[in-house]
């Protein structure tokens, strides 16, 4: 099979969870026989070996303004830009998979379409609903998007839906969220895999001494708030430790906590694996239910305190992940709550355990099976 993976950053290293998700899918199609090309709106910042890469434009939105403000007039438009159509004739896929969308638009369901092409489409965020993807204000506040700008933009994109034949989430949450335009499409809830990331400790941690957060550095990841609860939780014998980079690594760099700096590579398997936990203390709606690092925690054994927002909310209780409310006293009282020798070894013990590229494969398993219905139903 020839699948095309569409993606405004492809499988560009240099980004985050929607490029590794397209690395990922690259990775075990190509294990497993298939043939697997990029199509992304951007250009290529760090290259992915043996990954055939067709680039839309000759610039960045992240540093050309006219570009940035085109991806703005090409969402509106939801053109299905003849180029995309010529994409298509060139590679010939037998399958477009596509995710994130700025700087190629909803069109591209529709040039599938036209062509008999069978279409799947990953949700990531909220693009489809917010223009700022994420539901939030520039200030880090949530935002209900408004009927009269935000719908018409809503409407413009989701115009040609119905070219698209199966829709995949991480979360029930994402899935209702987008349930007013993907209402008469089928839709499926793919968890993302539990890695290997390196050898697991021989023995847990006796006790909960570091806490470790990874990400970005913004306020809608909490990072403020963990700042904010950081020298109680040093009074009661915690180091918060953190690496990342982003908006607020000034205020990082200044605060009482150990800054390890950005990560990347095995970098972050090192990181998560010195830590005796993580935490995940997002205010705004977290799509992913769990997000990709919340994965890197429980890969390397480390139990996860993570916020009840969006989908992790769907994480609370399940194997070595513990919820509260993304308040800096919410993080202290969790935080609390494991010092205790009894709760601390009870979460321990229910972290899973990763066997090789077990969970990689039933990730790719549940892929597989929503291509199939969707190339089903593809006359």
């Amino acid at each position: 099979m020839r699948v095309l993976l569409v993606n405004s950053h492809g499988a560009d290293p240099a980004f985050g969870g929607a490029e590794r998700y397209v690395r990922d899918l690259a990775r075990g199609f190509a294990a497993r026989g298939w043939d697997a090309a990029v199509l992304s709106a951007f250009p290529q910042r760090m290259q992915v070996e043996g990954l055939e890469t067709m680039t839309l434009h000759g610039s960045d939105w992240r540093d050309d303004t006219r570009r940035r403000i085109r991806n703005r007039v090409g969402d509106f438009t939801a053109a299905p830009w003849p180029r995309l159509g010529s994409v298509l004739e060139e590679l010939r896929p037998d399958l477009v998979h596509t995710g994130n969308l700025p700087g190629i638009g909803t069109g591209i369901w529709e040039a599938a379409r036209r062509s008999g092409i069978a279409t799947v489409h990953t949700l990531h965020d909220y693009y489809l609903l917010c223009a700022r993807t994420s539901l939030v204000r520039s200030d880090g506040s949530p935002c209900t998007p408004s009927p009269l700008l935000c719908g018409v933009r809503m409407r413009r994109l989701a115009r040609w839906a119905g070219g698209v034949d199966a829709v995949i989430a991480g979360s029930e949450h994402l899935l209702g969220a987008h349930a007013q335009i993907f209402a008469a499409t089928p839709s499926t809830v793919i968890r993302l895999p539990l890695g290997p990331s390196g050898e697991r400790p021989p023995e847990p941690p006796p006790a909960l001494r570091d806490l470790g957060y990874l990400g970005a550095l913004t306020a809608t990841k909490g990072v403020d708030l963990l700042l904010a609860a950081a020298p109680e939780l040093a009074r009661s014998g915690v180091r918060v430790r953190i690496a990342g980079d982003g908006p607020l690594r000034a205020r990082v760099e200044g605060a009482p906590v150990d800054y390890a700096g950005r990560l990347d590579g095995a970098a972050v398997a090192e990181f998560t694996r010195s830590c005796d936990a993580g935490i995940v203390p997002s205010t705004w709606e977290e799509p992913g239910g769990p997000p990709y690092t919340v994965c890197d925690w429980l890969a390397a054994g480390r139990p996860v305190l993570a916020s009840r927002r969006g989908g992790l909310t769907e994480l609370e209780g399940s194997g070595g992940v513990t919820g509260f409310e993304p308040t800096s006293e919410g993080i202290v009282d969790a935080v609390s709550g494991l010092r205790d020798p009894d709760a601390w070894e009870g979460i321990v013990a229910t972290v899973p355990e990763v066997a090789g590229d077990r969970d990689f494969e039933r990730w790719l398993d549940e892929h597989e099976a929503v291509y199939g219905s969707a190339i089903a139903r593809r006359p």
